[in-house]
């Protein structure tokens, strides 16, 4: 979880001279001899120790980052970053005594074995992490050179001088919550990315020119770009920010750049908005790393192309400009080139179905609204694989559009479910289904290949990581011939037969990685390359020999003893060892005489004389060094191996993106096998897609005056949704958490208590045309399930899945907009009336002929009068627009626009969520009816949510005593105005109130008809005729008003008018 920054947002530099230096200025202020400024402190380095002051100068580079300094077994922070830590990571603040002015020097550590767990909890609090390294020189330096600087046995050594006192440190990588690839720092489920972003905003001599963004993410893991060039009026920034919104809701950055110059450049303080919409660190880098001349450069240089056509970015700078820029940065915070980025993926804005992050949020897509709830990733998300879950999460996020696609998939799964026995009925198919449980066996054994992939291109896999690689490519074989046994074929059509072409049946280079890794990596190797143990025997003839030498010498000294024997006819050769003369050979005084030329008299005994040989003297050599030169020659062959490794990048990749994809598909065949779901029908009804092409011409250029020609925009949408039985993907599996156990009896399950009640949407179809239903009944009753429940089948459709429907046809949705549920910003500053309209603005400003809109309760939030004038005229709006609109509400009076519309192409169809009452008691019954509501239950709620009789008691008498005043008014106003049948509307939002009305109305039908009579005489009587004469000129100004043809403002100065005619 990242938090936003301080204001002061965090600068990246780069230790010189690294390779990939930050080009943004130096932020440290003046260098010199004796002093350094980093940030607002100033040190000098003659008060400090050679150890602080290398410190200081490594430090300077990275002036924001925390810096972790190793020191033996521990990672260091000193001054303001020991405090920052220490703050964050709840651990001691302790101090490393005072410089030589006195001053105290702060300081807190992390022990290194732990390391991992701190990192990840400074990098999820929005930290940059700097991790400077003790540099083993021995290390570093050839197998000769270790072997020449090692001692010999019983020469004095005197202590060099001239060795440096402190050790040699370096800066080996920089962590960020954009760019982290080890699994040890990221949260499970995560996706760490990081996103640029570069606008054009015209100038005064630039003219109108539009707005443009290009937002660019990088996933470093995946090894893609992912770039969207967004555009508006040159005036209108505030919908070029919307639209930028919509695309980070999408890509949900872990961090984000942008140029230090982005202010001056733009006019506009965006990094300051920026950071109030966006929860992630905002990090500033040189403007040079978005200068657009150099981009092109920088991406030929990546993608290894000679043009950038092919890419799909040669006319869009600021598209080469943010991809540029991640790659800097890429660079930067790994140290190195970064060649598992090699994919670039050009975006736009219909490609995929929008879902603002609002609407995320209202649909609980990934995180409940309490929490206690449950999001829809955790119901859907069972794949098997890392990388599978991962995707699922990002397909969720982007759903498609393109139909071909879409069907691409859903026809996978489909093969997926019917490869049982094709005679037998589909939900025994579905349940017999042998290959889904195989391969989610199967895959199930699979390591994390992407994310592997990424770190081999780092050089920083572990070799367990390559040993799971190699597992990993042993079980996608599997996968290959369990889709064969099945009848899918490679070489056939479809999705599968695609994904199954880049399996390692297909690619050869895998299967040869697979069998390299097993050669050189042991079974069970270290968590880490430092004490080596992990290069197999056999590998390497010099790594065999070191490791045989140094675990075998005994041996190797026999050998060599008897060699010699043989050689020289010396039968009582012997070999020794001793601390001061190492190895010898050892022979008596009567044979000494008859030793070779080549032996050295090294020690004269009282009987016997003892030698050395330059043979003996290499073993003896070797033998002391045996294990630090195998450890040497040990990391040297491994990065060899990491070296050869990276250059099959590609093939990994494509590797590791099959085998997610088969994993979601998969997981999406488990999930219509568990709930018993079908695949949707994308498309709208047969006579309009015949007309589909025609119509589209028309479509674009109605949108521009849909206003005057509503009526046409609504006769030539293909925009439509016919939802059979559907469910709530959600509450369904809280119902029924398990189905597998006994599908036979699917059919009894449709009689249990806890079934979930399934019911039918449809708008824009060719049975039902209308646009809009308007959606009555009690609170509890469903109305909220019964819309997101529509949202949520929509949603899985344009992701490729089956869904929780008997049937289902999904035309064609551009976007989904929600006003769902009840909330404040009281950080910033608005009510929850204020929240309600800024969503519901969103809506009208944005929403189009193919959007699927849902309101609920719109208006609630204020006095009934505006609110009641406010709905009226978003329904108006939304018909205008011609979306596909679901809205709930508790205003009665909206349903009679039903009627007034049925003249109009049916635009509204009223329905309701039925609900009885039996004794008293109230019995929600769920179901979807036609018709609008008779009565909203509102005290029969209330007594269910626990409110004390008293109080129900009390409300009642209230509602006893104002509802006879209301029949009153009511009455003399019908006979009046000769309009009996139609009577005066009331508050009808309060639920209390229509709840006691309707059950008066149905109770004593017979009896106020006569009470009526009565009281319409008695009121007559008491009438006089200025009380007549005014509701005469009420009666005339009801009869010129046209409610249709009101806006808001106009229906609530209307109200207030009327209401001044009936007080004087």
């Amino acid at each position: 979880m990242s938090v936003k920054p301080d204001a002061q947002s965090p600068t990246l530099s780069k230790p010189a001279p690294a390779k990939y230096a930050v080009s943004k200025q130096d932020t440290t202020g003046p260098l010199s001899a004796d002093r350094l400024v980093i940030g607002d402190a100033v040190y000098h380095l003659a008060n400090h120790t050679p150890m602080m002051v290398q410190y200081l100068t490594m430090k300077a580079n990275y002036p924001q980052a925390l810096l972790l300094y190793r020191m033996g077994d521990f990672y260091e922070l000193f001054f303001d970053d020991a405090k920052r830590a220490a703050q964050i990571l709840d651990i001691t603040l302790t101090r490393r005594g005072t410089d030589k002015a006195g001053n105290t020097i702060a300081m807190a550590g992390v022990p290194f074995h732990a390391a991992d767990s701190y990192m990840a909890r400074l990098i999820a609090a929005g930290q940059t992490v700097v991790v400077c390294e003790q540099i083993d020189e021995s290390a570093t330096n050839s197998t000769a050179d270790s072997a020449s600087s090692l001692p010999n046995m019983g020469s004095k050594q005197k202590k060099d001088k001239s060795k440096p006192t402190i050790m040699r440190r370096e800066v080996v990588k920089t962590l960020t919550a954009g760019t982290i690839t080890d699994d040890a720092l990221i949260a499970p489920n995560h996706t760490p990315t990081v996103v640029a972003i570069d606008l054009s905003i015209p100038t005064k001599s630039t003219g109108k020119q539009p707005l443009q963004a290009a937002i660019s993410q990088m996933d470093l893991a995946a090894g893609t770009l992912t770039t969207q060039t967004l555009h508006a009026n040159h005036d209108d920034v505030e919908g070029l920010q919307t639209q930028m919104l919509t695309v980070l809701a999408r890509f949900a950055p872990s961090e984000c750049i942008i140029s230090e110059a982005l202010n001056e450049k733009a006019g506009e303080n965006w990094s300051l908005w920026l950071r109030q919409n966006l929860d992630c660190p905002i990090i500033e880098v040189a403007a040079n790393d978005f200068h657009r001349e150099h981009a092109t450069t920088t991406l030929c240089q990546q993608f290894e192309v000679q043009r950038l056509d092919g890419l799909g970015v040669a006319d869009n700078p600021l598209a080469q400009s943010s991809c540029a820029a991640l790659i800097h940065y890429a660079r930067q915070t790994q140290q190195r080139h970064v060649p598992q980025v090699n994919q670039l993926i050009v975006e736009h804005s219909d490609d995929y179905l929008i879902i603002d992050a609002g609407s995320q949020q209202n649909l609980e897509l990934f995180t409940p609204v309490s929490s206690t709830g449950t999001s829809l990733i955790s119901v859907l998300n069972h794949c098997q694989t890392p990388m599978g879950r991962r995707l699922l999460v990002q397909q969720i996020k982007r759903p498609l559009r393109q139909h071909d696609r879409i069907n691409m998939r859903l026809d996978a799964v489909a093969n997926l479910l019917n490869t049982a026995n094709p005679s037998s009925p589909s939900d025994q198919r579905m349940t017999d289904n042998r290959l889904v449980t195989s391969l989610r066996e199967t895959l199930n054994t699979i390591g994390d290949i992407e994310r592997i992939s990424s770190r081999i291109g780092l050089m920083s896999a572990k070799p367990r990581d390559l040993r799971k690689l190699a597992d990993g490519i042993k079980s996608s074989a599997h996968l290959a011939t369990l889709l064969t046994d099945a009848g899918i074929s490679h070489e056939d059509a479809g999705l599968l037969s695609m994904l199954m072409q880049q399996l390692p049946a297909q690619l050869p280079v895998v299967q040869s990685v697979a069998e390299l890794i097993e050669r050189a990596i042991v079974i069970e190797p270290p968590a880490h390359i430092r004490d080596g143990g992990m290069i197999a025997a056999g590998f390497d003839k010099e790594f065999d020999r070191l490791t045989h030498l140094h675990d075998n010498i005994q041996v190797t000294l026999d050998e060599m003893v008897e060699r010699a024997r043989q050689d020289n006819q010396l039968p009582s050769l012997k070999v020794g060892f001793n601390k001061v003369s190492g190895f010898y050979f050892e022979l008596p005084k009567m044979q000494a005489k008859n030793a070779p030329a080549h032996f050295i008299r090294r020690q004269t005994l009282k009987s016997s004389e003892r030698f050395i040989t330059d043979e003996l003297k290499d073993v003896e050599t070797e033998y002391l060094s045996a294990q630090t030169l195998a450890l040497a020659r040990e990391k040297e062959l491994y990065q060899a191996l990491l070296t050869d490794l990276s250059s099959h990048l590609a093939a990994l990749q494509k590797l590791s993106a099959a085998i997610a994809q088969i994993d979601v598909l998969s997981n999406w065949a488990q999930l219509a096998i568990n709930y018993h779901w079908q695949g949707p029908v994308m498309g709208s009804d047969a006579k309009d897609n015949n007309a589909k092409d025609s119509s589209d011409l028309e479509t674009n250029h109605l949108e521009n005056d849909h206003l005057e020609n509503s009526s046409h925009v609504k006769k030539d949408s293909q925009t439509s949704i016919d939802i059979k039985q559907g469910r709530h993907v959600v509450v369904e599996a809280a119902l029924k958490p398990t189905n597998t156990d006994n599908h036979s009896h699917s059919h009894s399950h449709t009689r249990q208590a806890n079934h979930f009640v399934a019911n039918d949407c449809a708008l824009g179809s060719s049975e039902h045309p209308e646009r809009l239903l308007m959606i009555t009944g009690p609170n509890m009753g469903g109305k909220s399930t019964y819309m997101r429940q529509t949202a949520l089948i929509v949603l899985l459709a344009h992701c490729g899945s089956f869904v929780p429907a008997a049937q289902a046809r999904i035309g064609d949705i551009d976007r989904i907009f929600t006003r769902i549920g009840s909330a404040d910003d009281l950080a910033g500053g608005k009510s929850t009336f204020m929240v309600e309209m800024i969503e519901t603005a969103n809506i009208l400003n944005q929403a189009t002929n193919k959007s699927l809109v849902l309101m609920d309760e719109v208006g609630r939030g204020t006095a009934t009068t505006d609110g009641l004038a406010i709905a009226h005229a978003c329904v108006n709006r939304l018909l205008e627009i011609g979306c596909l609109t679901l809205f709930a509400t508790h205003y009665f009076e909206l349903t009679q626009l039903a009627e007034r519309a049925e003249n109009n192409q049916s635009s509204i169809r009223n329905v309701h969520v039925a609900a009885s009452e039996i004794d008293g008691q109230l019995l929600l019954l769920h179901q979807i009816k036609e018709g609008a509501a008779s009565s909203s239950f509102g005290l029969h709620v209330a007594k269910m949510a626990g409110i004390p009789t008293q109080v129900l008691d009390d409300a009642k008498r209230y509602l006893d005593t104002h509802l006879e005043v209301d029949d009153l008014k009511r009455d003399s106003l019908t006979a009046t105005t000769l309009y009996a049948e139609t009577p005066a509307p009331f508050d009808d939002k309060n639920d209390l109130t229509k709840s006691v009305n309707d059950k008066r109305q149905h109770a004593k039908h017979h009896e106020s008809a006569e009470a009526n009579v009565h009281h319409i005489n008695e009121t007559q009587n008491m009438t006089d005729i200025p009380k007549q004469n005014q509701l005469f000129s009420l009666q005339d100004e009801l009869s010129a008003i046209d409610p249709d043809s009101l806006t808001p403002k106009q229906a609530h100065d209307l109200l207030y008018h009327l209401k001044k005619i009936i007080s004087q």
